[in-house]
């Protein structure tokens, strides 16, 4: 075990488990990116076209396996759009007539805003289809700190903990969403994106509007927080007794941080944290480390409560 400082526990701490993907993969469960990426181009039939539309738009990158950010860290590079790409994409089969250039004008406005709205149409339904076909067919494992009376706060859309751990849906908070059961789930970005920052040096009079346009799709896409938490205000308030919260498997993204934010504001002052970690080697070790540090200061948690530890 991993730890910054030796933490001697009370056996009757009040528990908060924060469950993030990592927990599903942990056992076995095929809910990485990657696999929604599979999934996605062996089922898109007839939005195969939008599937590429998504990955024209979004063409970054991760720098380490070079793979497209899409399906590495969907939700960062959700927010990330190419704008020349979707802008070429959208307006390459609209011609000039010279006899209707309002007409031209006015379509290059516009074409972007529909073009997106159908991208996104799409790309949501082939997720929610995904997320609804994912095998938990998995078996229960020992668990670091689980306290199966405890509350639990799920980043995660299936229902694994109820599954496996015959955990009662009443202790589980889903804040993202309950797959199956006629709830949207919520994926989406952070970023605010204002179209004039993306304009070339010379742009055409018509690409102002259509940069506006594809701004306010994308940020369509983001995930609102705000209203989340405040539709989740008995739940935080509920915390209040927590003095013990353990996270396995979360990525602890600048996306979700604000939630952490307002657990770290309700549960008890000097509550202790555990946060799990995975490498492989030494190296992986201390980049982990040094990022549940990163994330214990943006909390501005007392690092003498706080522990990690493997799973």
């Amino acid at each position: 075990m991993s730890k910054f400082v030796k933490i001697l526990i009370n056996e009757k701490m009040a528990t908060l488990h924060i469950i993030g993907n990592g927990f599903d993969i942990h056992h076995g469960i095929a809910s990485l990116y990657s696999d929604f990426r599979e999934y996605a181009w062996e089922h898109s039939g007839s939005d195969g076209y939008w599937l590429g539309q998504l990955e024209r738009c979004f063409p970054t990158k991760n720098t380490k396996n070079g793979e497209l950010e899409l399906w590495c860290d969907l939700e960062h590079a959700l927010g990330n759009i190419d704008f020349q790409n979707a802008f070429d994409e959208s307006t390459e089969d609209i011609e000039l007539e010279e006899d209707h250039e309002m007409r031209f004008q006015a379509q290059m406005e516009d074409a972007p805003k529909h073009h997106l709205e159908m991208m996104f149409e799409a790309f949501h339904g082939i997720f929610e289809e995904w997320v609804n076909q994912i095998d938990i067919d998995a078996q229960p494992v020992v668990l670091p700190h689980f306290d199966r009376n405890g509350m639990f706060l799920s980043f995660n859309y299936t229902e694994t903990l109820e599954t496996l751990y015959r955990i009662p849906k009443a202790q589980i908070n889903y804040i993202h969403g309950r797959r199956n059961c006629n709830q949207r789930l919520v994926v989406g970005h952070i970023n605010n994106l204002n179209g004039n920052d993306f304009l070339s040096e010379d742009p055409m009079i018509y690409e102002y509007e259509a940069y506006d346009n594809i701004a306010e799709v994308v940020n369509e896409q983001q995930k609102n927080i705000s209203e989340i938490i405040s539709d989740n205000a008995k739940y935080w308030s509920s915390l209040t007794n927590i003095d013990k919260i353990v996270i396995y498997g979360h990525s602890l993204s600048d996306i979700d941080l604000d939630y952490f934010i307002e657990i770290a504001n309700h549960v008890t002052s000097d509550a202790h944290w555990f946060f799990s970690i995975y490498y492989n080697n030494p190296q992986e070790r201390d980049k982990e480390i040094l990022r549940v540090k990163n994330f214990i200061s943006k909390l501005k948690l007392d690092v003498s409560n706080c522990q990690t530890f493997t799973l």
